[in-house]
């Protein structure tokens, strides 16, 4: 009868165990990507055509981050640095020529790209990651 009981209480517990993991394991997933926090000083010297009409983004997340601007088709922007997101896409930072407007955009959205070096953008000293 003893043996039961300790059974009962170690699986009860456990499971305890396990609920709390899968709380803490939700929470973690549901913290939104860094939309900002990023060092974006000028290290590439590439630039891209837009293939279409994409937003210019305030992060490197195009379902997460807001707008900046709306580009369209053959306009030209001029790289500074890429990042590979959460997600595994790649985004680039940079300037739309002739303004001085700055966000990010998805590799996706480009139809030329030239003479880039994707240089990676450098988290800022208070983020660890990208």
């Amino acid at each position: 009868m003893r043996f039961a009981a300790k059974a009962v209480g170690m699986l009860v517990t456990t499971g305890a165990i396990m609920t709390a993991a899968l709380v803490n394991a939700s929470a973690a997933s549901a913290v939104p990507p860094p939309c900002a926090g990023y060092a974006t000083s000028n290290l590439d010297g590439g630039y891209g055509v837009m293939k279409g009409s994409y937003n210019l983004k305030k992060g490197p997340y195009a379902g997460h981050c807001a707008n900046v601007a709306r580009l369209g088709s053959g306009r030209v922007m001029y790289f500074h640095c890429w990042v590979k997101n959460r997600h595994g896409h790649l985004w680039v930072f940079g300037r739309v020529k002739g303004t001085r407007t700055y966000g990010w955009m998805s590799i996706d959205n480009f139809r030329t790209i030239r003479h880039t070096n994707y240089e990676t953008c450098r988290a800022n000293a208070d983020r660890d990651h990208l």
